[in-house]
């Protein structure tokens, strides 16, 4: 299941230079590169001519791309500008001579590019005030899992595997079980938060010499990006020692995920510190991503709801996921899959819809991916177990 009209993580800042870079999202292929001024622009990667990628081609001064088949030439918004092969160059340029563009901003050392044709009803990117905040030292990290976007996301929404996959335990009579949490709905996501667990020292930062009391386990998502945020006041409630993570999934496909993560702290803030705070992080994620790569089937159903199976404390946080998948399908925002990889078998390329469809929806050489209409399926009754609050 894929959604469009969102926002997406595209691909570290760093990344991009002076050359185009090809990303993969939503099983269609983009093109981003900077022009002169070092803004980025995200094109569709297929060129209306003959369908090369032109991601394989060149940028140039002017803030264009061109094709590597034959040199035509397209701005960040798409529009072709020159076809060296014509008589007049840079006037005789056909009607169809255009590719889709993407809206892009730069924020928190990540490419984001809006997939869909309808920004100015779309839900912002989240705030992350860490992130220039001088109280806090950050670093990124990137992986590719070979998990679809919800079994990706769905290793950190719950409490109970991190006993069972971390060794974190909870403490008191049975260990396995966390206190008892309520789960807040929020405008753009949800979030919750456990109190008076007491994990093992040895499972903690062991650098860390002050006090230590119960601590308190925050865990938030929110749309767009399909950003997890997790803190933990590893040291105690009132010690003010925090290790913090925002996880932001991309779905490739529907069997591949890409992975960016943004690792905080607010102690050990020398340099030198930074490769060992990356790695205890690494070392959960890595479990996690093990565990996600292993789960059946490899496409996430495309069902009102899930598991089948619910467990008390287990589920609640992935049933409130699932709320949010069936609001998306119920806006329009679901991609056909069914009808898309009939599409793709055939031979016929589909685009995902930018906005300039919705200001001129003639001429376009490449039709759209097909969607699911927005009443194809009613969303399900707000489970018991999630308990509404304001943002």
């Amino acid at each position: 299941m894929m959604y469009t009209n969102l926002w997406y993580a595209a691909e570290l800042s760093d990344k991009i230079g002076n050359q185009p870079v090809k990303v993969r999202m939503l099983a269609r292929d983009f093109v981003l590169f900077r022009d002169e001024t070092g803004s980025v622009a995200c094109l569709s990667d297929v060129c209306p001519h003959r369908g090369s990628s032109l991601s394989r081609g060149k940028s140039h001064s002017d803030g264009t791309i061109s094709c590597p088949f034959h040199g035509w030439r397209f701005d960040g918004s798409g529009t072709c500008t020159r076809i060296p092969s014509q008589e007049n160059p840079d006037t005789d340029i056909s009607t169809g001579a255009k590719v889709d563009a993407y809206p892009v901003t730069e924020k928190y050392g990540l490419i984001w590019v809006f997939l869909g044709d309808e920004p100015d009803n779309a839900l912002p990117i989240i705030d992350i005030p860490e992130f220039d905040s001088d109280e806090w030292r950050h670093a990124h990290y990137s992986d590719v899992w070979h998990a679809n976007q919800h079994w990706s996301k769905m290793t950190d929404l719950d409490h109970v595997h991190l006993p069972v996959v971390h060794g974190i335990d909870f403490g008191g009579d049975n260990p396995h079980r966390p206190p008892d949490h309520k789960v807040e709905i929020l405008e753009n996501g949800f979030r919750t938060e456990i109190r008076g667990h007491k994990p093992p020292l040895s499972r903690s930062f062991q650098e860390y010499k002050g006090p230590r009391s119960s601590t308190v386990s925050k865990l938030a998502f929110y749309m767009p990006g399909f950003v997890l945020r997790g803190q933990v006041a590893f040291a105690g409630e009132d010690a003010g020692v925090f290790n913090m993570f925002y996880e932001i999934t991309t779905p490739i496909d529907e069997e591949r995920s890409k992975m960016f993560y943004i690792f905080f702290r607010n102690f050990f803030m020398e340099p030198e510190h930074d490769e060992m705070h990356v790695q205890r992080n690494l070392k959960n994620i890595f479990q996690d991503k093990a565990n996600a790569e292993s789960i059946m089937p490899k496409r996430a159903p495309d069902l009102d709801d899930w598991p089948r199976i619910k467990v008390d404390r287990e589920d609640r946080l992935i049933s409130a996921y699932w709320k949010i998948l069936r609001d998306l399908r119920s806006k329009g925002c679901q991609i056909d899959r069914v009808k898309l990889d009939a599409l793709n078998e055939n031979g016929d390329y589909r685009v995902i819809p930018s906005p300039a469809r919705k200001q001129n929806p003639d001429g376009w050489i490449f039709d759209i991916v097909p969607m699911l209409s927005a009443d194809a399926k009613k969303p399900a009754q707000d489970l018991e177990s999630v308990q509404v609050g304001a943002a």
